[in-house]
């Protein structure tokens, strides 16, 4: 029994490496018609893996004008369109912090983990980073752990996605080779078990 726990055991440990396997990442900056530069190195911890912005003005509502930005920002953040914005549906389960309330954007951050895309707006700062909106990326995030570094000038946020990131196919992979040897180990202790029986 103990060399079966121990050979589980080992399978499970590289089940867990590979789902924890994540490549490194540099941040960088999302090319999005009409962005200014610097919004990967804003005010926010730890640094986003991508941002879009900044985009002038406060652009989180449900104006269809706003929408089609977010929409569009979120789709070059992903590099895709599998997200659609639904800003209504946002504010109804409590995911847009209006104003400056910083305990709100807490709360709202305070279990946001795996791949997570927020939108902050930032008031009233001087120089380029006044009244301008930006989105960030992070695909690996530890819950809790994002949170701002200067909270002069925040004003509204939206947190559009906090869910575990996918893993890549060569996580996958390495996952499913700690199933399989798990698998076999387990069928070959039962194989052996089951000979004395048969003798």
């Amino acid at each position: 029994m103990n060399s079966l726990f121990r050979k589980t055991a080992v399978g499970a440990v590289f089940a867990i490496a590979a789902l924890a396997a994540t490549p490194a990442s540099a941040t960088t900056e999302v090319p999005v018609t009409g962005t200014l530069t610097g919004c990967a190195t804003g005010p926010i911890a730890p640094p986003a893996d991508k941002c879009a912005g900044y985009f002038s003005g406060n652009d989180f509502s449900n104006l269809s004008s706003d929408v089609s930005m977010q929409q569009s920002a979120i789709n070059a953040l992903l590099g895709n369109t599998s997200y659609t914005v639904d800003f209504n549906a946002l504010k109804d389960a409590g995911l847009v912090v209006s104003g400056s309330d910083l305990n709100a954007l807490n709360n709202l951050l305070a279990g946001a983990g795996g791949q997570v895309l927020l939108g902050l707006h930032w008031g009233n700062v001087p120089g380029a980073a006044g009244n301008v909106s930006a989105f960030y990326l992070w695909n690996n995030a530890t819950p809790g752990s994002i949170h701002l570094t200067d909270t002069q000038g925040y004003s509204n946020a939206v947190l559009y996605r906090a869910t575990a990131a996918v893993p890549e196919p060569a996580t996958w992979a390495l996952m499913l080779l700690g199933f399989g040897g798990m698998g076999v180990s387990m069928r070959r202790r039962r194989l052996v078990s089951a000979l004395p029986q048969m003798a």
